[in-house]
């Protein structure tokens, strides 16, 4: 119970870590109704698709992010990866550790989508989507969210407007800056499925 009490804590509080400037043009629709949030995220990257998708399914890269310690991958099925993620934070005088094992779901230079199969929220689902750009590509998350926490909802309500642009800056931002040498192998591949 201390856990969930001091998750909700983290949420409010973690912030703090990450950009202190909104990404440009970056789009953030956070919508709250009963007891699930629905996020919905757009950005711009100069990555191309196939670049895109390769930063998209990179996961265990996850640990250049602020507060995530440990991103590991397990290939199950050619188009499936179970992914066990930690995260460290620390607010105050509190360290606390937390842990997550989702299942993502590949569509190959399109998207990917995943859903929690155990943690820290009683549910957390969502997708990315690719769509290319005359100047890379366009990177759109939808996702569906519940929290495990005590923390009355109002309060995660100002989380959610407002931490989340943070964090999805931070994710533009990593984008941007990532030299993917792999696009050229990517970018033919799609041309060899095409022909075929």
């Amino acid at each position: 119970m201390m856990k969930r009490i001091l998750f909700g804590w983290l949420l409010m509080t973690s912030a703090t870590a990450w950009p202190d400037t909104q990404y440009p043009g970056l789009q953030v629709d956070v919508r709250r109704v009963g007891d699930f949030y629905t996020f919905i995220a757009s950005f711009d990257t100069p990555l191309t698709k196939c670049a895109a998708y390769n930063y998209l399914t990179d996961y265990e890269a996850a640990k250049s992010l602020p507060g995530v310690v440990e991103s590991v991958a397990y290939r199950e099925t050619a188009n499936r990866v179970r992914v066990e993620r930690t995260a460290d934070e620390h607010v105050l005088f509190l360290h606390v550790r937390l842990h997550s094992v989702m299942e993502y779901m590949e569509d190959p230079y399109e998207g990917i989508s995943f859903v929690q199969l155990s943690g820290d929220s009683k549910e957390f689902q969502g997708s990315w989507s690719i769509r290319p750009n005359p100047h890379g590509s366009t990177l759109r998350f939808q996702g569906l969210w519940e929290p495990d926490t005590l923390v009355p909802l109002f309060i995660i309500d100002h989380f959610a407007k407002n931490g989340l642009v943070d964090r999805f800056s931070a994710i533009a931002q990593m984008a941007e800056k990532r030299n993917d040498t792999d696009s050229t192998r990517c970018e033919g591949r799609q041309i060899a499925k095409i022909v075929e």
